[in-house]
């Protein structure tokens, strides 16, 4: 027979295993986005009152709400967390594809103002007309960004067609492929 102190500690051992699994399991999910008919992060459908607004380095607001017309990249970042290399490295991706009128790469900053962003940008070799301000990260919350450097792209539709949290390679032929299948409408969520 057992005795109860190892009975006791086998159930809150077997506990915190099937709790450690349940964590795992819900982050992996929280990873992909869902997509069906009640949530499936397009754009049109955030509620956000119909607006989802940027600013840009001229000052003018840009909404993000409703269907795009062409693929969107929205690339989140941090301007001070000390690494702009992944912001440099999607600046070099944006003027790739400049002459493409189906593709938009915008770099959206959560910062509090444009003071010292024009010395991060020619630093970072980042032209500011590719940077957009979300000033207080409202925008981004109701995107559902969560952490940065966080990318989220947009089929024409404005449907999410593939999302990355955390660093992501924008020099890779990968990126240029998903690029093409979103835009001839072959969508594989990531």
């Amino acid at each position: 027979m057992m005795k109860p102190a190892v009975r006791n500690r086998l159930i809150i051992g077997a506990a915190i295993v099937a709790a450690g699994v349940f964590i795992a399991v819900q982050m992996y999910y929280s990873q992909t986005p869902a997509r069906h008919a009640d949530h499936d992060h397009a754009m049109a459908k955030i509620d956000a009152g119909g607006f989802l607004w940027v600013e840009g380095h001229d000052g003018e607001r840009r909404n993000l709400v409703g269907r795009p017309e062409l693929v969107l990249v929205l690339h989140w970042f941090d301007p001070t967390s000390g690494n702009s290399s992944e912001e440099s490295a999607a600046a070099r991706f944006a003027a790739s594809k400049a002459d493409d009128p189906m593709v938009e790469v915008l770099l959206v900053a959560n910062a509090p103002s444009w003071e010292g962003m024009e010395a991060w940008a020619e630093e970072a070799g980042v032209p500011m007309e590719l940077i957009y301000l979300d000033k207080k990260g409202k925008t981004g919350n109701l995107f559902g960004v969560r952490r940065l450097p966080e990318t989220l792209i947009y089929d024409p539709a404005g449907l999410l067609a593939h999302q990355a949290r955390g660093p992501m390679s924008w020099s890779g032929a990968r990126l240029t492929a998903q690029i093409e299948q979103i835009k001839s409408g072959v969508e594989e969520i990531h």
